[in-house]
């Protein structure tokens, strides 16, 4: 049920003040939140976070005089010294597309739509669209199907489902973080709340971090998990979690709040306002603390069918759940509050992390807090058999970017500096000279239209003479402004 629930004239009409005897330690007096000695549906609507976590059988019945157990009905305000900064009550009958993105298919992609691999890295057996989420008597529903689809690229599929991101529309360091969801049960589904960063500073997947808000088994109900991720890039992340274990006679297919309380060296993570996990042993290689849980991060809802969480041998989803039709998550709000008090903020970085490419050479690249480090043992044949990259970078037509660095090399050669568009035409196109001495470099860069650019520092077979030793090269205090 749903928290925008109008009671009756006939049945709020003579609930004043005097007529309903106190259940619980609560009267008719506490739900009169416009004072006028009259529970009508005006105090409802001011009450609505009562609403929200008890059905209309349960209000009525408290109205009526009926017991209704206190933990049950929260108080107005979620969690004392928190203000709420972005919420979502899914009103309306569409989804508000200012605050999300469908994130669509089955295959994972880098930022310039590449293909990396499909099942979303996880073997996930959906294809994700725009047309599985419907939003009605203010809850979101996403639904998964089975049902048959073919992409002209991707392929075909026996599911859909929807995924959902608030990606460069709203992410926060830090706070309350609060969904209040259900979900259907039935092997191979993977409802997901969760958070991913804005900008991976820090580095790939999962070196700039993943929070786990909830993860639920179809398979197994009566649990879930909250998660983080971190460490280093795939394969040398690892991760911290905990499960919860509902009461017996309960499960992710009844209504619940999933919150996770996040500062600057802790998580908490509560269902139902009830503390079951708490972290704070993480790191990002080569980074200090607190990082990479020191950036904005912003928040997916999805669901998954099949895959290594709860797929058949970790893969295939069982077709019979669908027996019976579709299958949903419900998400009824998803509310952020910041800590009154504090002033957690991502931390600035001094010098941008690098993505490494390589092309039949042997290099590797380790980012490090101030620099980059690039050991190379062959150069291999090309400019471009080892670059360092900052990719996707957002410019505006009129606009003038700075980039600077300072570079090094243990071995006295040439690199060639590069800002390129999607097609490869060149807005700088420098080759500089480096040795041992650390140098400063700065250069403008102008454009005339709107894009998105990648500063490319090319690192393979670049000027006279070619390097034919291996050696060290050092970038440091890389900007672009």
């Amino acid at each position: 049920m749903k928290k925008k629930r109008i009671v009756t004239a006939a049945l709020t009409a003579f609930l004043t003040a005097a007529s309903v005897p106190a259940i619980n330690g609560m009267t008719a007096i506490d739900m009169d939140h416009n004072a006028d000695g009259i529970v009508d549906t005006f105090d409802l609507v001011k009450a609505r976070t009562y609403a929200q976590k008890a059905d209309l059988e349960k209000l009525s019945g408290f109205l009526l005089g009926k017991p209704v157990a206190p933990a049950e009905l929260p108080p107005d305000e979620p969690v004392d010294g928190y203000t709420l900064i972005w919420s979502d009550e899914f009103d309306g009958s569409a989804l508000n597309m200012d605050n999300w993105t469908y994130e669509l298919g089955n295959w994972k992609t880098d930022d310039k739509g590449n293909y990396i691999t499909n099942g979303w890295g996880n073997n996930e057996q959906e294809f994700y669209t725009d047309s599985n989420t419907t939003v009605k008597d203010g809850i979101l529903t996403i639904a998964a199907r089975k049902e048959n689809l073919t992409d002209p690229v991707q392929g075909s599929y026996e599911y859909t489902s929807a995924r959902l991101s608030t990606q460069h529309k709203f992410s926060t360091c830090g706070g309350r973080i609060e969904v209040r969801a259900r979900c259907d049960s039935g092997k191979s589904l993977w409802p997901a709340i969760w958070m991913l960063p804005e900008d991976s500073v820090y580095g790939g997947w999962a070196a700039s971090g993943e929070i786990d808000i909830m993860e639920g088994w179809g398979s197994t109900p009566e649990k879930i998990c909250g998660t983080i991720h971190f460490g280093d890039v795939w394969p040398g992340n690892t991760y911290l979690t905990n499960d919860y274990v509902f009461p017996e006679g309960d499960s992710t297919v009844n209504w619940h709040t999933y919150s996770v309380e996040w500062n600057s060296n802790e998580m908490h993570w509560y269902v139902d306002d009830k503390l079951y996990s708490t972290q704070s042993d993480w790191y990002s290689v080569n980074r200090a603390y607190p990082a990479p849980f020191d950036q904005n991060f912003y928040i997916l809802l999805n669901l998954a069918v099949g895959g290594h969480f709860d797929g058949i041998d970790g893969i295939y989803a069982d077709p019979g759940i669908f027996a019976d039709g579709e299958k949903h998550f419900d998400i009824d709000y998803v509310r952020v509050y910041r800590k009154d008090g504090t002033a957690f903020s991502p931390t600035e970085q001094t010098s941008a992390a690098l993505s490494l490419y390589r092309e039949g050479a042997d290099a590797g690249l380790t980012n490090k807090d101030g620099s980059t480090q690039v050991h190379i043992e062959s150069t291999g044949e090309l400019p471009y058999s080892v670059m360092g990259l900052l990719e996707n970078q957002p410019v505006k037509a009129g606009e003038s970017h700075k980039l600077s660095f300072t570079a090094s090399s243990s071995l006295s050669r040439q690199i060639n500096v590069t800002v390129e568009d999607s097609s490869y035409t060149r807005y700088l196109d420098e080759v500089i000279t480096i040795g041992a001495e650390p140098q400063d470099f700065t250069f403008d860069v102008d454009f005339a239209a709107d894009m998105n650019v990648d500063i490319k520092f090319l690192m393979g077979n670049t000027g006279e003479p070619r390097p034919s030793a291996p050696h060290d090269i050092e970038l440091a205090k890389i900007s672009w402004k």
